[in-house]
């Protein structure tokens, strides 16, 4: 696969922010599928008693119907989140676990500012879950994952929120000056009101920064003055504060 220019910038704005917000960091790169599918079960198998959340933050090559690329092969985005249901990774069972994907084609675009607009605000969408597993019970008004009374039951794929760079079967840009759009402007917002907005509110105000704030610049006519917007799922079961 081509280098994918502009990425290491990402990854350094997504480390420092990432630090700003309490995380401990690690980073992997140009890992093939078997060295990534084996280090997401380490730290599924981690002791997490004492974290409260766990993100993972992908930037990578991509292709239709949601294939992510590692250095040897196609993986899904399952690969990386199957390892922390809560019925595999029991320690981090009722915690929030975030992926953050910024998947790009072989196309890097430029891109230019427009005149800043009012936000809107969007829903939140959730998965059907099946099968679930025993944590502790908490009240509606409880934030803190540890708060743990009494035993319920809770789906094994609660408490997930994915983040994605773009909408299905669009483009993601990225500038190999500046990086993406979408990871410079989660991070800019991440830093700016990350320890005052919970992160549904945080990501709707990237989604409307994206959407009004940038369009494309290309000397392709049909690939330029295009619009995009990110998209997130999510099915955390509590307002999430960093």
């Amino acid at each position: 696969l081509p280098i994918r220019h502009g990425t290491d910038i990402d990854a350094a704005s997504l480390k420092k922010t990432a630090k700003f917000l309490g995380f401990k960091v690690k980073t992997h790169h140009d890992l093939e599928r078997k060295e990534i599918q084996d280090k997401m079960w380490k730290y599924a198998k981690k002791d997490h008693s004492d974290h409260d959340c766990f993100a993972c933050a992908i930037l990578t090559h991509g292709g239709r119907d949601d294939v992510l690329y590692a250095a040897d092969d196609e993986m899904k985005l399952n690969h990386f989140t199957e390892p922390f249901q809560a019925d595999k990774c029991k320690s981090l069972a009722g915690k929030p676990k975030l992926f953050f994907v910024q998947v790009t084609s072989r196309i890097c675009f430029y891109f230019r500012r427009n005149v800043p607009n009012h936000l809107l605000h969007t829903n939140i969408l959730a998965d059907q879950l099946n099968k679930n597993i025993l944590v502790g019970q908490v009240s509606a008004d409880t934030l803190d994952a540890s708060n743990q009374s009494a035993e319920v039951r809770l789906p094994v794929k609660a408490d997930f929120l994915i983040s994605l760079a773009t909408t299905a079967e669009h483009y993601a840009w990225r500038n190999e000056r500046y990086g993406s759009i979408f990871i410079q402007t989660l991070c800019s917002v991440l830093n700016k009101y990350g320890h005052t907005l919970d992160l549904h509110k945080l990501l709707t105000r990237v989604n409307g920064m994206v959407a009004y704030n940038f369009e494309s610049w290309s000397k392709s006519e049909n690939m330029n003055h295009k619009k995009k917007i990110p998209t997130f799922t999510s099915r955390l079961t509590r307002d999430l504060y960093f």
